[in-house]
């Protein structure tokens, strides 16, 4: 009886747990995650996988820990469920694709998917569904019948970006061996609660609720802080200049002011400012003062106290008019685009290894073993320095509570009036204002999410090149275009290589992109030469400029569309069109998953009809071409005009 009352641990694989139902109980949220956390799932497991086949190991993919609760092989998910739903939805749609990849084993339980919702059947069922027309061999699509239904809408939208990033990164034949590294590689630690027996002394929801309330987990980028801090004579001193750059949510200026009160008013914190022991004082700091010595098992033994004050530091209190901000990259990604300039203003060379905050610790392992203060001293200063830029001069996601709009990419402005900083978006932005948010856009959402490559070459070129101008100024314009160019245009090196390259250098550009967007691709095609020419048109529109076109910003879209349908609903009236036509790039536009199901298999002159009826902003610029160039005919002919004349305008931009 005694070991029912104790937690029981165990290092799985999903083979082992091939035979369990899991369900997700009712007191927990729904499914959240968006974009960036299933990305950053799905390409971990794509790059352990490649590595493997690359070399011939046999690397395990650990996914953390998952806490349950078991009656037999029936397992309630207490925690984990995100990245769990998730890892049912990377192995549903790799199932689609090749049938007999062994996962379909982790996904059926007696012929119904093996997880369901207690409180929210209609997620369970919908699962269900899904698995039910795959064996049937149902390609109907219910998904635009349930895309505003609130337990749904995530799950539809994670659904749509699994199966683009799999198409655009896991070739066909290797899709049966990638689910059997699934099947068996990903390790889980599952955690399972006493036995339900002992329910009167064990409080399910009271522990999920503990779970989710308790303390700040210490990150490697708080014992990265501590081993550096270590070394340095001012550890207080540089300890906050950590901080203010930690500070991700809130803006240099904003920190600063917060958390060095005593430096000198005299400093316009809206202009770049090197750090300086002298003007960046704590109140009361004597010369050369000494902080207690800090070390990594100080913060780990005294992490409640760290994690308070962490916490109240973090939450700087906002000017009203100020809006929220979020970060396109997470603080530890900011640490290792930094270490990469200082090793290269070091003469070094580049990181060692992949770039991933998960290596964080690996990755600066020389700085941190080296002992040198004066070398730690120019990376914490260049960190001041990265973070101002970044700041200043990156998109980051806002969202205006006061107006309750939704969440957009913008380039933030900062002002100064007597020693009091805001920032805020610009108001009525002209078209110049505008152009930098829109190419950022198309480098944030066709860029690798865990990495973000372009950004090593654009802040190692403002750090000597900014020549504090406008963020919207046409020389900084100018020079991230020429980046986004290279960048889509080498192949030979890898983008690690080509960004620290870049920084002053030219790089081979050797693809033909032209030979490529004249294929017949179809939904292979990668999303990046839509997002692109999105841009490219937008920069260089010569049609009407209404409050349509005024509004059209370049957002988040994973699903390609063919204007005309691959599977015509009337096909005595529009036949089917050979594949060379179908899957010409002169055919397709890139759009949300809410959009394509609209559009579905109607017709063209019924999307015609739908595109000119729809307010607000257009679905892409590509298709408002499509329906007004071609209005009498969409034909093989009209295709292969549209399509050449998109490359040329592509074409012109490259050769500018």
């Amino acid at each position: 009886m005694e070991s029912n009352k104790k937690f029981r641990i165990a290092v799985i694989n999903l083979k082992e747990i091939s035979n369990y139902s899991f369900v997700i109980p009712s007191y927990q949220r729904p499914y959240v995650w968006g974009d960036d956390q299933i990305i950053k799932l799905l390409t971990d497991l794509i790059d352990t996988f490649n590595h493997n086949q690359a070399t011939g190991q046999q690397n395990n993919f650990y996914l953390s820990t998952i806490l349950t609760n078991e009656d037999n092989e029936k397992a309630e998910l207490i925690d984990g469920q995100q990245r769990f739903t998730t890892l049912w939805m990377i192995a549903f749609e790799i199932y689609i694709k090749d049938k007999e990849t062994v996962l379909k084993e982790f996904l059926f339980e007696n012929e119904k998917a093996n997880l369901d919702f207690s409180i929210r059947t209609e997620v369970g069922d919908y699962f269900s569904s899904l698995l039910e027309k795959s064996v049937s061999g149902d390609s109907s699509n219910d998904d635009k019948v349930k895309k505003d239904h609130p337990y749904l809408k995530n799950v539809l939208l994670g659904k749509a970006k699994i199966q683009s990033t799999l198409e655009e990164k896991i070739e066909t034949n290797k899709l049966k061996e990638f689910g059997e590294f699934i099947y068996t590689k990903v390790i889980f630690v599952k955690n399972v609660t006493p036995n339900k027996a002992n329910s009167k002394v064990f409080n399910l929801n009271k522990l999920f609720s503990t779970i989710n309330s308790a303390g700040v987990q210490l990150e490697q980028t708080d014992i990265l802080k501590a081993n550096l801090l270590k070394v340095l004579p001012n550890k207080l001193l540089y300890g906050r200049l950590w901080e203010v750059c930690e500070g991700m949510n809130s803006y240099f200026e904003r920190n600063v002011k917060q958390l060095f009160p005593s430096f000198d008013e005299s400093i316009d914190l809206t202009k770049p400012t090197d750090f300086d022991e002298n003007l960046f004082r704590l109140k009361g700091d004597t010369e050369n003062m000494e902080s207690p010595k800090l070390t990594v098992s100080d913060l780990i033994i005294n992490v409640e106290k760290y994690a308070t004050v962490k916490s109240s530091e973090q939450n700087i209190e906002q000017d009203s008019e100020d809006v929220y901000c979020r970060p396109i990259i997470s603080f530890g990604q900011l640490l290792i685009h930094t270490y990469r300039l200082h090793l290269y203003n070091k003469g070094k060379g580049d990181i060692d290894g992949t770039f991933h905050v998960n290596r964080l610790l690996d990755i600066f392992k020389p700085l941190i073993k080296s002992n040198d203060q004066e070398e730690i001293k120019d990376f914490f200063k260049l960190l001041w320095k990265v973070k101002f830029l970044f700041d200043k001069y990156v998109v980051k996601w806002v969202t205006d509570f006061e107006n309750k709009e939704d969440e957009r990419l913008t380039i933030m402005v900062a002002s100064n009036s007597n020693n009091s900083y805001s920032r805020k978006a610009p108001e009525n932005p002209s078209e110049k204002t505008i152009l930098p948010v829109m190419l950022q856009s198309v480098l944030y959402f066709t860029g690798d999410y865990l990495r973000h490559y372009w950004l090593t070459t654009y802040l190692g070129y403002l750090l000597d090149n900014h020549q504090n101008l406008s963020a919207t100024d046409s020389i900084h314009l100018a020079k991230l275009e020429w980046i986004d160019n290279s960048l889509s245009l080498c192949k030979t090196l890898t983008a690690k290589e080509a960004s620290i390259l870049l920084i002053n250098n030219e790089i081979v550009k050797d693809f033909d992109f032209e030979t490529h967007l004249d294929k017949d691709e179809g939904t292979k095609f990668q999303h990046y030469w839509f997002y692109k020419l999105e841009y490219v048109l937008w920069k260089n529109w010569s049609f009407e400029k209404d409050e349509r076109f005024k509004s059209y910003r370049i957002t988040s879209k994973n699903s390609v569309e063919h204007i005309y349908p691959q599977n015509p609903d009337n096909l005595e009236t529009y036949p089917k069109l050979e594949k060379k036509d179908s899957d010409s790039f002169g055919n397709l536009v890139l759009l949300s998953v809410s959009q394509n199901s609209e559009y579905g298999a109607k017709s063209v002159p019924i999307k015609r009809s739908m595109f000119k009826d729809r307010n607000g902003s257009y679905d892409t610029l590509k298709s408002y071409l499509i329906f007004n160039d071609f209005s009498e005919a969409w034909n093989p002919e009209t295709i292969q005009k549209h399509k050449e004349s998109m490359i040329e305008q592509l074409k012109q931009h490259y050769n500018r």
